[in-house]
C-alpha cells in the first residue's frame, strides 16, 4: 500500500486501493458485457446505433426523436401499468379518413381480435414535448379525428409527456361527442366495472414524474398559490391518497365521471378527501396542526384527485416514487440554504457500503440518523435496503410471498419507529421527509425540524439522550461560503469552530480563539462524528476543497486523528448537476475510540475509487453505457405486470430491452464489499 501522506491529495489519489472503472468487454457480434469484481461477466446485452432506440411494441429500431421518446413512454404505460397485451397493439397504424389517410401512433385492439380498423379500442397520439394540446395539426383535435374515423374506438390518449388528456367517445343521439376523463380503464376491465373504483383496480405507476408535475403546476396556476405553498397543499393530498390505500375498505379517494367538471361533483370530492384529511391529522399529530385543512378549491382538488386516483402509490416502485417526488420538491425547496438533493444512486451506494461493514444479524437494529435530511433520500435508501434483506429472510421462513410481505412491513415499521431518525433545519423539508417515509409504507415520527449544529441541549430530549450512540450517520450537508455559520455560541462547541495553528510539519494544535465564521459543511463533519458511538460509521458528501485546499489542512488533521477513513469515493462533477457543479467526494469514516497520533495513521488502507460516470450528464439527462464505437448498450429487464383475463387478476412477467445506465457506483459498491471482506 505504501506510506499515506494525508495532506497531499494527489498522492492520496495515487494510493488508491482500487481504482474502479466499469470494464466493458466487446465480444463477438453485438454482445457487450460488464465485468464484475470476481471476473464474472454479469450483463449480456444488445447494442443499438447512436440516435436509435428499440420499440417496446414491435422490437424494431426507431429513430430516437423527442416524439418517439414520448411514444415509447406511452407504450410502456399501456403494457406495464394498464396491463394491455402487446399482441393486441400496433404502432404507426394507417387508417382511412374519408379521402385522406392518417397514421395513429399507437392503437390497442379488442383483446384477441383481428388487427383491423373496426377492432380498434384505444387510439393513442404522441406529440413532441414542445407541442401544445391546442395545436391545430398535432394536438388533441387530431386525436379526436382519428377516434371519429375508427367506428368502435372508445378511448383516446394524447400526450406530450408533461401534458396528457384522455377522452371517451360517447354517442349523443345520432352523433358522437368526446368526454374528457382522467384515465382509461386497464386491460380486461370493462368501463362499467372500472367506474365502481374497486381497490383491486389501482395500479402501480411506471412514471409518476409527469403526473406529480401536472398536479403541482395545476395547483400553482389555478389556485393562485406560490410554488412552495402549492407543494405543501399537494403534500396533504398525497397523505390522503396513501391513507386511503392503507386503511380504507372501499376507495374514498376518487372522482366519478359524472362528478368531473360540475360544482356539485367538486363539492362531494372535497367532502370525501377532507374526511380523509381529518383521519390523517389524527394519525400524524406531529406533522399537522388540529386546525389545518386542505386549502384548495373543490374544482382544483377534483382535478388532482382525478390525476392520482387510478394509481397505487403503495405498490409503485420506490425509484419511481423517488424520481417523481424529487421532481416536485426540487424546484420549490432547494437552494435557499445551500441545499441540493443527493441522487438516489449515491444514497443507495452509501447505504450498501455502510451496512456491509456490519454483521448481517445487526442490520435490523442499527441506529441511523441523517442530520441534514432534505427529503430523506438516505433514509429511504436504508428502508429499501432493509426491505430487500428482510424479504429474502422472510421468504425462506414462510414460503408464501404474501405472508412474507406482511411480516416484512411489520418489521420495517418497528425498525423505523425505534432506530431511524432525521433532522432538517427547514420545516417544510422535514415534512417532505415525513411524507416520503409514509409513501414508502413506514412511520414518520422521528423527523425533527431543528438546526443540527446547535447545542444538543437545545435538541428534543429523545435525540439528546441518543447523542453519541448512533451506529450510522448518512448525510449530504448544505455547502457554501455564502451560508457561513457566524454564531459564536454554535462555533465554540466545535474543535473545527476554533482557530488552529501549525506546530510541526504535519501537526496542528487548537487554540482558544473562535473562528469568525465557518461554512456549515465543515462543522457538519464534526457533528456527524459526535453523533456516532465509538466504532460507528458515517457516510458524508463533502466538497473536494476540504480534501485538497491547503488552508483547510487542519480539518484533514482532525479528521484523520479522530476517524479512520474506510473509503473515499471521488465523484464526477456532474453528480449534482444541473443543480450545482461543486466537485465532491463521498467519505466513509469510522469514529475512533479515542484520538490517535498522526504517524499511526500512515499504514491504514482505505478504498478510493475514482468514479467517472453516475448515470446522468451535466444537464441531468440519463447517460447510457456505450461501446467504443458509440453504440448504446441495451439489456433485458423483467417486470411483473397485473393482467385481468376473464375477470381474474394475475401477475405475469413482461420482458423488455432497455438501455443500460452508465453508472459506475453499483460496480464500485461490489468492489468495496469484496475488498472490505478480504481485509
Amino acid at each position: 500500500m505504501g506510506f499515506l501522506k494525508p495532506f497531499d491529495i494527489a498522492i492520496l489519489k495515487l494510493l488508491n486501493h482500487a481504482r474502479v472503472c466499469c470494464n466493458v468487454v466487446v465480444g463477438e457480434g453485438e454482445g457487450v458485457r460488464r465485468s464484475m469484481p470476481d471476473g464474472r461477466l454479469d450483463v449480456g446485452a444488445t447494442t443499438v446505433p447512436r440516435g436509435y432506440l428499440i420499440c417496446r411494441i414491435t422490437k424494431k429500431l426507431r429513430k430516437a426523436t423527442p416524439e418517439e421518446h414520448v411514444l415509447q413512454a406511452l407504450a410502456r404505460r399501456l403494457i406495464e401499468e394498464l396491463g394491455y397485451d402487446v399482441r393486441d397493439m400496433a404502432t404507426r397504424y394507417r387508417i382511412t379518413m374519408g379521402s385522406k389517410t392518417g397514421v395513429v401512433d399507437i392503437v390497442v385492439f379488442f383483446e384477441g381480435r383481428e388487427h383491423s380498423p373496426q377492432n380498434v379500442y384505444v387510439a393513442v397520439e404522441a406529440a413532441s414535448p414542445d407541442t401544445k394540446p391546442s395545436d391545430p395539426e398535432h394536438g388533441v383535435e387530431q386525436l379526436k379525428s382519428y377516434m371519429s374515423a375508427l367506428p368502435n374506438c372508445r378511448y383516446g390518449i394524447w400526450s406530450n409527456s408533461l401534458d396528457e388528456e384522455c377522452y371517451e367517445k360517447v354517442r349523443v343521439g345520432e352523433l358522437f361527442d368526446f368526454r374528457r376523463i382522467s384515465n382509461i380503464p386497464p386491460g380486461g376491465v370493462s368501463p362499467e366495472e372500472y367506474e365502481r373504483l374497486d381497490i383491486s383496480y389501482l395500479r402501480p405507476a411506471v412514471n409518476l414524474k409527469p403526473v406529480f408535475k401536472r398536479c403541482h403546476n395545476y395547483i400553482h396556476a389555478n389556485q393562485g398559490l406560490p410554488k412552495d405553498k402549492a407543494f405543501e397543499e399537494f403534500l396533504k393530498v398525497i397523505f390522503c391518497k396513501v391513507h386511503d390505500e392503507r386503511w380504507s375498505r372501499r376507495v374514498r379517494f376518487f372522482i366519478m365521471s359524472e362528478e368531473a367538471g360540475t360544482r356539485e361533483g367538486g363539492r362531494r370530492v372535497y367532502e370525501r378527501v377532507s374526511g380523509l384529511f381529518e383521519e390523517v391529522k389524527a394519525q400524524f399529530r406531529h406533522i399537522f396542526k388540529p386546525d389545518e385543512r386542505i386549502e384548495l378549491s373543490p374544482d382544483v382538488l377534483a382535478y388532482v384527485v382525478g390525476q392520482l386516483q387510478h394509481y397505487s402509490l403503495m405498490l409503485t416502485d420506490t425509484d419511481v416514487k423517488g424520481e417523481a417526488y424529487e421532481e416536485v420538491v426540487g424546484p420549490n425547496l432547494r437552494g435557499d440554504r445551500g441545499e441540493f438533493f443527493t441522487p438516489r444512486n449515491v444514497c443507495k451506494a452509501a447505504v450498501e457500503m455502510i451496512f456491509s461493514t456490519f454483521p448481517v444479524e445487526r442490520w435490523v437494529s442499527l441506529k441511523v440518523i441523517d442530520p441534514a435530511c432534505g427529503t430523506g433520500g438516505f433514509l429511504i435508501a436504508a428502508i429499501n435496503f432493509l426491505r430487500r434483506h428482510l424479504l429474502e429472510v422472510e421468504l425462506r421462513r414462510w414460503g408464501s410471498e404474501q405472508e412474507a410481505l406482511h411480516e416484512v412491513e411489520k418489521k420495517l415499521k418497528e425498525y423505523c419507529e425505534r432506530f431511524l431518525f432525521a433532522v432538517d433545519i427547514n420545516p417544510l423539508l422535514a415534512k417532505a421527509t415525513q411524507m416520503n417515509e409514509v409513501m414508502h409504507g413506514n412511520g414518520s415520527g422521528n423527523v425533527y425540524a431543528l438546526n443540527s449544529l446547535t447545542s444538543p441541549e437545545q435538541w428534543p430530549s429523545q435525540l439528546r439522550d441518543m447523542f453519541g450512540s448512533f451506529d450510522a450517520v448518512f448525510t449530504n450537508p448544505p455547502f457554501g461560503s455564502k451560508l457561513p455559520v457566524n454564531d459564536k455560541a454554535i462555533l465554540e462547541q466545535y474543535y473545527l469552530g476554533h482557530v488552529w495553528k501549525k506546530v510541526g510539519r504535519n501537526e496542528f494544535e487548537m487554540t482558544e480563539d473562535i473562528r469568525a465564521s465557518a461554512p456549515p459543511e465543515q462543522l457538519f463533519i464534526e457533528r456527524c462524528v459526535q453523533l456516532l458511538r465509538p466504532g460507528g460509521r458515517v457516510a458524508i458528501v463533502v466538497p473536494d476543497a476540504i480534501l485538497n485546499n491547503p488552508g483547510l489542512e487542519f480539518i484533514r488533521y482532525w479528521l484523520l486523528t479522530h476517524t479512520r477513513v474506510i473509503a473515499d469515493l471521488d465523484l464526477p462533477p456532474e453528480t449534482f448537476l444541473p443543480s450545482v457543479g461543486t466537485k465532491t467526494s463521498l467519505l466513509i469514516l469510522e469514529r475512533r475510540r479515542e484520538p490517535v497520533r498522526l504517524e499511526l495513521v500512515a499504514d491504514e488502507e482505505f478504498f478510493a475509487p475514482v468514479i467517472t460516470s453516475v448515470g446522468h450528464d451535466r444537464r441531468g439527462a440519463p447517460s447510457y453505457l456505450k461501446t467504443p464505437e458509440g453504440r448504446v448498450v441495451y439489456h433485458e429487464v423483467r417486470r411483473r405486470v397485473i393482467r385481468v383475463e376473464g375477470g381474474v387478476r394475475r401477475l405475469v412477467e413482461e420482458a423488455a430491452l432497455e438501455p443500460l445506465p452508465d453508472d459506475e457506483l453499483p460496480t464500485s459498491v461490489e468492489f468495496f464489499k469484496r475488498w472490505y471482506n478480504e481485509r
